[in-house]
């Protein structure tokens, strides 16, 4: 893995997690990167609010960075109805952004069956959000934490799993996962975690031959999860 620095942060955050071959993330503070865009993306952003055209901007130049990193050709990144990353030929990736903070990791489809990144900011999940977005065990598993303050950031670490994990395996199953047909096994120790899918869609089931990992920085936590071939 390499972690390219556009933010001092980023050598922080690359410290704590593993360096693996053949995937590239790249970290920067939303910006006014429009002018980077190529017609087909500015086309195809061309009615959103103007935030919202900064962080789509903003995903794209970083995973450009990333894509010339591992010697990819760079391509419009363009978004599917559902705004997924419709990704270039011989590119597979994810972008996600919290805040003012956004990264993109991109890897090649060769060397990987999926990638999946996420960003949360800790205060993210509130315990009414709960029961809509846990299991019962996982609920339980929360349950143990309520006297803790680090309650929250588990919270948002298994939040930020799902979504990761989704991430990764949407592109290859092509079919949406329920925050319920999904959960969340977290070894704290080696800051590792697994995702099973619990969901009636065989394709799906990928999820389970994925790894997560994650860590804490600032106000964030990050989830890579990846699938491997």
């Amino acid at each position: 893995m390499t972690w390219h620095e556009l933010e001092p942060l980023a050598t922080d955050v690359a410290s704590m997690l593993p360096r693996w071959p053949h995937v590239s993330l790249v970290a920067g503070t939303i910006d006014d990167h429009a002018d980077a865009l190529y017609p087909e993306e500015a086309a195809a952003i061309a009615r959103a609010r103007a935030p919202r055209i900064r962080e789509f901007a903003t995903g794209r130049f970083l995973a450009r960075r990333a894509m010339a990193e591992l010697g990819l050709s760079a391509g419009p990144i363009l978004k599917a109805e559902d705004r997924s990353p419709v990704w270039p030929e011989g590119v597979i990736g994810s972008l996600t952004h919290a805040a003012d903070l956004a990264i993109a990791a991109v890897s090649r489809p060769d060397a990987l069956a999926g990638v999946g990144i996420d960003l949360e900011q800790h205060d993210r999940v509130t315990e009414p959000l709960f029961r809509k977005l846990f299991t019962g065990a996982e609920c339980a598993s929360l349950a143990l934490w309520e006297r803790s303050p680090d309650r929250d950031r588990a919270a948002a670490l298994m939040f930020s799993a799902k979504e990761a994990a989704y991430k990764a395996v949407y592109p290859r199953a092509g079919r949406f996962i329920g925050f319920q047909e999904a959960e969340i096994d977290i070894d704290w120790e080696a800051r590792t975690l697994r995702a099973r899918y619990i969901g009636d869609h065989p394709p799906n089931r990928i999820m389970s031959d994925g790894e997560g990992h994650f860590c804490f920085f600032g106000e964030y936590v990050l989830t890579v999860f990846l699938i491997p071939q």
